[in-house]
């Protein structure tokens, strides 16, 4: 690790020509090939995957879309509101692909003032890609004297696209607090400089990975979420090191050499417990997921990377003229530290009841995909939606497709009417026969899910052995119970893993088991403020995202901490003073890392797209959570009441006087070699 800081420092010119080829090289070749994301979510076992395939098989295979329009005065079916109607049904005529639409005026509403027409395509949305979608959408824009919406696969394509914007609002905040805490503009500059190249390039790589693999569109947002968070983090741990090393009066390299030996060892670990963390997501077993995980782990290695690389050849040409500060000691958190310690019990109890309080909503949680209602304020898909529920009824937009062959549709159908709006059973080709099936309730409410699950039982015992049912509602509610049967094996593997890494890299037995349940805690309270926050229904995804990425951002911190409280026992054997030590070392530098990383946070919590403003909310509260709570009073509290039984580990005996360990040279820890691969690195 020295070795290559230490180059990177010597060769400035070479490392800083290589990150910006890399970032125009990466962006030319994303711009030339350019994106090819994804939102599909194949689910083969599905029974609205049945479904679908069964219409597909009856020549239905193209996607069908509902575009809704209102009046704002008169019919739309007659006069001058007829003829508003009849040019936009001209107009997506004309659109490329489609071969349909339905003669004006469609299902008209019982006011008369909506209308739905059918604009049916030649192939799926997925096989039409955004181009087609995006002219389908400004087609439905541009219904002069209408208020017009969509509703379909297709239309869902352009209901939030990508928009970063906020992330330069993030940074900024983050520059100001990077100001304020260290007082220099080289502080500010460097990390930034070195997130914002590297998550260029994460951004990149991520558009040219979107052709090999699935990848969805919230995946740039993601990976930029988590790169400039932890991007930011990085680089500022391992220049917060250097500066420690000037101001104790080493040589810029030699300060170098020992942050790249501590804090830069750091990095790695903290780095690859986050990928490792994120991977747990492949165990879900759906490409959807897959691509998200990762997206996030590219961002998060190239930002790992950068501030080992980038950031000291950036720091060569001001390491001499930077203004460091006098050293303060860290006394305000040395006493806070002393204090926890000394009355670990009172403080454990308080930390627990804040958790509890956060965490209390989570009893409310409940899974499945919002409806378009949810969708940004404009978009044609929240449009139709509205539409939709003021002229038909608040589960016009949410169908039910019943799809059969044989059987009783008839028998099937007027056994539905009791608890839905069902019309008459139309004949496919091949001898099938579909039954639409519209809910009297809206598409996430609750009754809504019972009357699919009602309507799945009497399809097959009523209508047909075969009968299968879809559409929206349906694939929403399948894409739900495949990730939540495959989520205790991804909380497992999640857990594990970091678990056993932790174990490898402290050598320690408890440390790694009370990390997994203080981030457990972490997990359960951010998931309650975000059902406190956004309410219900959750994206079933989210929390197998917030899960992966706070309990790997959470070992950040840990990884930080514990490395500079185990340096601290390694001198004296003291736990209770080394932890008194480590919180003073790094409690300045974890708080206003954690600080920049929610700034950055909580600027995606204000984007157009509902997950990720759910995603960047929850790990906001989850990484101000873990520095304030967790590292500042649970860790040092719960190791206080540990003390020597932290360091413990199979086969290794340390003698043990008066509670701390004595016989120092038995064990073997990867972080406390920094001294001798420091001086040899300055030589």
């Amino acid at each position: 690790m020295t070795t290559l800081v230490s180059w990177c420092f010597r060769r400035a010119g070479v490392v800083a020509a290589l990150w910006l080829v890399a970032l125009g090289g990466l962006g030319f070749a994303a711009l030339h090939a350019g994106a090819a994301f994804r939102d599909t979510v194949d689910l083969p076992a599905a029974d609205s995957t049945a479904a679908a395939n069964l219409l597909r098989g009856s020549g239905a295979a193209g996607a069908g879309e509902q575009v809704v329009v209102r009046t704002p005065d008169g019919p739309v079916d007659s006069g001058a509101g007829r003829a508003r109607l009849d040019a936009l049904a001209a107009r997506l005529a004309t659109i490329p692909h489609v071969v349909a639409v339905t003669p004006p005026p469609g299902r008209v509403s019982a006011d008369r003032a909506t209308a739905v027409l059918t604009v049916r395509f030649d192939a799926p949305a997925a096989d039409l890609g955004q181009g087609t979608a995006d002219a389908f959408a400004a087609v439905v824009r541009d219904a002069a004297g209408l208020t017009a919406g969509a509703s379909g696969e297709l239309a869902a394509m352009t209901a939030a696209a990508p928009d970063l914007g906020n992330a330069g609002i993030g940074l900024l905040a983050a520059a100001l607090v990077l100001l304020v805490t260290f007082g220099s503009l080289t502080c500010v500059l460097l990390p930034v400089l070195t997130a914002a190249v590297s998550v260029g390039c994460a951004l990149a790589a991520v558009t040219l990975v979107s052709h090999v693999m699935t990848v969805p569109k919230i995946s740039t947002e993601i990976a930029a979420l988590l790169g400039l968070g932890v991007g930011v983090d990085y680089a500022l741990f391992v220049l917060s090191r250097y500066r420690q090393g000037r101001r104790d009066g080493a040589e810029p390299a030699a300060a170098l050499a020992v942050a790249a030996a501590t804090s830069g060892r750091s990095v790695v670990f903290a780095g690859l417990t986050v990928c490792v963390s994120l991977a747990g997501m492949l165990t879900v077993g759906l490409p959807f997921l897959n691509g998200i995980a990762v997206a996030a782990a590219v961002s998060v290695l190239l930002t790992g990377f950068a501030a080992l690389t980038l950031l000291p050849a950036l720091l060569r040409p001001v390491a001499r003229r930077m203004r460091v500060r006098p050293g303060s000691g860290g006394g305000r958190w040395a006493r806070l530290a002393r204090s926890v310690t000394a009355r670990p019990g009172p403080y454990t109890v308080t930390a627990l009841l804040v958790v509890a309080v956060l965490a209390l909503p989570m009893t409310g949680l409940r899974l499945g995909v919002p409806d378009a209602a949810s969708d940004p304020p404009g978009s044609v898909t929240r449009t139709a939606a509205e539409l939709l529920e003021a002229g038909f009824g608040p589960g016009a937009d949410a169908p039910l497709l019943v799809v059969g062959t044989g059987g009783s549709p008839g028998m099937l159908r007027e056994a539905l009417l009791a608890s839905a709006d069902v019309g008459p059973a139309a004949a496919l080709p091949g001898g099938r026969w579909l039954l639409t099936v519209v809910p009297r309730t809206a598409p996430d409410d609750p009754a809504t899910g019972e009357l699919l699950a009602s309507t799945r039982v009497m399809a097959t015992v009523v209508g047909s052995p075969d009968a299968h049912v879809g559409g929206a509602v349906a694939a929403r509610a399948d894409f739900s119970a495949a990730i939540t049967a495959r989520l205790p094996l991804f909380f497992a593997g999640v857990v594990g893993i970091s678990v056993l890494l932790l174990a490898w890299v402290f050598r320690s037995v408890l440390i790694p088991l009370t990390a997994a349940v203080m981030n457990l805690l972490t997990a359960a309270a951010t998931t309650g403020a975000v059902v406190f926050a956004f309410g219900g229904p959750i994206e079933p995804y989210l929390p197998v995202f917030l899960f992966a990425g706070l309990f790997g951002l959470s070992m950040d911190y840990e990884v930080f901490l514990i490395a500079r409280i185990q340096e601290a026992w390694r001198r004296h054997g003291d736990t209770r003073a080394a932890v008194v030590d480590g919180v003073a070392a790094t409690g300045r530098t974890i708080t206003a890392a954690a600080l920049i990383m929610a700034l950055v946070f909580v600027s995606f919590a204000f984007v157009d797209a509902r997950v990720v403003r759910e995603a960047g909310a929850g790990l906001t509260v989850a990484v101000l959570l873990d520095a304030v709570v967790v590292r500042c009073v649970l860790v040092p509290a719960v190791m206080a009441r540990f003390g020597a039984a932290n360091w413990w580990f199979p086969g290794r005996s340390p003698k043990s006087v008066n509670g701390t360990f004595t016989d120092l040279k038995s064990l073997d820890v990867p972080f406390t070699d920094f001294d001798r691969d420091a001086q040899r690195s300055a030589r």
